[in-house]
This record gives C-alpha cells, structure tokens and sequence, in this order.
C-alpha cells in the first residue's frame, strides 16, 4: 500500500530538512593550531595542539617524526633527522566542511653531554665546606658555551666548562643543571643531575612517605607521630594514655616553610611524651650503624607561659627498641600483626638507648644546665644540632627501626616542632 504525505506531514519534513541545515550552516568554527616550539633538537620533543573548535575529526603529518601521524588534539613529537619539517594539519568539523594548514619546524642537528662529578662522598653527598668538581662528558654535538646552576652552593651560577662549587648548608635534593648552547645555529639542551648537599638523611625517602612528611608540608601528622601523656581532663580517675587531638599541623613553618607540627601540652600535668618515627611506624625508621656518627638538627618554638612558672624536664633519645607486635593500623594492609612476617628471617633481640639530651628547665630560655637549650621555649624559631655516635653492640652492628621520641615533664606550653632532619656524618 502506498503512503500518501499530507501537506502538513510534507511541511514538517521539509522544515526539519531545513533546520538540519540551518543548523550545519550555523555552527561555530575556528581552526587554531601551534607548537610547544618551531625550533628543536633531533631528539627533543616537540608538543603541537590543535586548538579549532567543533572539530569531528583530525589528521596530523609529522615528516620523520615519531609518531608519523596522529589523530589526537595534543601529540609529542620527537623528529629523527635534521632539517626543516612541514607539519600538517587537516582537520573535519561538525557540519561536514574542512580546514587544513602546514607549519614549519626546524630540526637541529643533535647534541648531548651528562655531567661527571668529582669529591663526592661514598653515598653522593657534597659535604659542607667540601670543594667538589663538575665537568661534562660523553659530549657530542659541539657545545660552545655553559650555563650552570648550583642551588644553595658557592658559586650559584657559572659559565667555566668544569666549575668547582662549595656548599655549606643541608640540602638534601640538589638539582644541578647546565645549559649548553651551540653558537652556530642556537641549539641549546639542558642536562642535570641529582646530589645531597652536606649529610647523608637517614629518613625513609620513598613514593608515599618522604622527607616533606618530616617538615609536615603535606599537612599530616598521625603517619610519623606518636604521643602519650597524663591529662586531668582526659579519662577520669585514668587520665594517661594516647591523646592525638594534641597534635595537629599550623601554618608558619620553620625557616621559611609553610607548615609545622603544634603540640599543646599546656593542659598536661605530668610526663608528656611524643615521638617522631616511632616503632610503630617501621617504613621511616633508620637504620643506624655502631661506631658511625650522626646528626640530628630540629627546630623548635612555643607558645609560652607566664614568666617563671615553667619547671620540670626535657629529654631527647634514640630508641632502637623493636617490640614483637606491629602496632599500627595504617600498616595492616601491608604488614601483619608479627615483625617476622614484615622482616622475614630477621630477630629483633636488641634493646638500646642512646641518650642525647636531658635536663632541668626551670626557668623559661633555658638554664645554666642545659646550656645547649638556651633558648629553647621563645616565641621565635631556633635551631638546635646534637652530634652522637650509637656505642652500644659491637663495631658495625646494625639496629635496625630506630626512632626518634621527645619528653616534657611539667612544661605547661604549646610547642611547634619543625624541619626534622637525621643524617648519617660519613668520615
């Protein structure tokens, strides 16, 4: 049977023909494109975005390029010969029409160099005050002048081929760079490379906890503290026991930084006692070595009471006492219950104390008897350094999860703790 259109059907299909094509007519258009560069490396990778707008389709030409083409809105390009490529672009949009356009990139010949480093330490570290040498080798491509950078170092800057810099400062990532410039055609790379400047940090640096997490510049506290003390207000007729709520992150960090770590203990009566890398906390624990020397440096501040009414005592210990149990829900997904199954073949039979620091604060900035804490509880930030050698075990011994804990007795202030730094003195 055949079908008969009315005129009103037949209306309405041509207006929705007509709409259709109004609409193709109508849309917005714009065809952009641009390169990270138009002048590069063989080698270097070059970045082009397509930047139109409606577009239904795309089809990039790299000439010698690797990738050859692409259908992506952004592509990186690395060129394999040298000379003046013609990119291409083609481009359909939403209506069916197109728009294609070229641009030129100009491929230098290559050029590379790594940097060779001379006077570092066993572990690649710059000791403080040590003169250490930076040349280029492997260099290809011919270079004819240098910019360095040395970041905290004396000099800071360079343009000698192979400069010699001091530094005198912790540092524990330096990132050297050199730029190289080819005068001939304005080729220029950059190589860098990675040191210490001063002590080796003893301090787990790895993906999820690293030395940020020390200076609490990623804003956490539980993930390397641990605090315990006695409260009047806390449990009743128990007050004693962990209270975490006295730990929290401030803003106004130590020597610059953002953030610190605030521990109120004005309220606590009797010992408090909070520790930094604790044994429950065994991923940033050292390892410390018999016989060797370190370093630990901290800084400290607080909120303080009135004149005079501070009395009671401070101490500053190494532990290196592993008890039996992992007691840490943050580990139980990656850990058991048993220091065996975390550290398989390994017997943690070594109880050991190094003292660093202890004595009486009576009066507020320090006394006569802790003359190394003069000081200590002011409103301003100041830095303290202890030196120590681990005595105990024989020479070479190895303790393994130490960790760092704090003690104030009768304090009566808010402290701020901030830049934590443990590191191994390499002889």
């Amino acid at each position: 049977m055949k079908k008969i259109l009315t005129s009103a059907a037949l209306c309405g299909l041509i207006g929705l023909v007509s709409c259709q094509e109004e609409s193709k007519k109508s849309i917005e258009k714009d065809f952009s494109f641009d390169a990270s560069t138009q002048t590069a490396i063989v080698g270097e990778t070059v970045t082009f975005t397509d930047y139109s707008i409606n577009v239904d389709s795309r089809t990039w030409t790299f000439p010698d390029g690797s990738p050859a083409s692409s259908e992506e809105a952004v592509v990186d390009v690395t060129f394999n010969s040298a000379g003046e490529k013609k990119v291409n672009l083609t481009v359909t949009y939403a209506d069916g029409t197109e728009d294609s356009g070229t641009m030129t990139v100009s491929v230098l010949d290559p050029m590379s160099a790594e940097i060779a480093v001379a006077g570092l330490t066993e572990r690649g570290c710059a000791k403080k005050g040590a003169e250490i040498a930076f040349s280029l080798e492997n260099v290809a491509g011919g270079p004819t002048s240098y910019e360095w950078t040395f970041p905290g170092g004396t000099p800071e800057t360079s343009t000698e081929a192979s400069p010699k810099v001091v530094w005198n400062d912790q540092i524990n990532n330096v990132e050297v760079s050199c730029r190289l410039t080819r005068e001939t055609d304005g080729a220029a790379i950059t190589v860098t490379k990675n040191i210490i400047a001063g002590n080796y940090p003893m301090f787990t640096v790895d993906s999820e906890y690293n030395l940020d997490v020390f200076g609490f510049e990623q804003g956490e506290t539980n993930k390397v503290w641990y605090n315990w003390g006695n409260f009047p207000t806390a449990v009743p007729n128990d007050p004693a026991g962990e209270h975490p709520e006295i730990m929290t992150i401030a803003d106004g960090g130590a020597n610059g930084t953002a953030k610190c770590m605030k521990i109120d203990i004005s309220q606590c009566y009797g010992d408090c006692v909070w520790e930094f890398a604790h044994r429950n906390n065994w991923p940033n624990n050292p390892w410390l070595t018999s016989g060797e020397k370190y370093e630990l440096s901290l800084w400290f501040r607080a909120d303080l009471p009135a004149e005079g009414t501070m009395a009671g005592c401070m101490w500053l210990n190494i532990f290196t006492f592993v008890p039996d149990y992992l007691n840490d829900p943050l580990r139980a997904l990656k850990a058991s219950d048993s220091w065996s199954a975390v550290f398989d073949g390994d017997e943690f039979t070594v109880t050991s104390q190094t003292k660093l620091w202890e004595g009486a604060i009576t009066t507020i900035g320090g006394t006569a008897e802790a003359p190394e804490f003069n000081g200590l509880f002011t409103t301003e930030w100041q830095k303290y350094t202890f030196e120590f050698t681990v005595e105990e075990g024989n020479a070479g011994d190895i303790f393994k999860n130490c960790y760092l804990a704090f003690g104030l007795t009768g304090v009566g202030a808010t402290v701020y703790v901030d830049e934590i730094q443990l590191n191994l003195i390499e002889e």
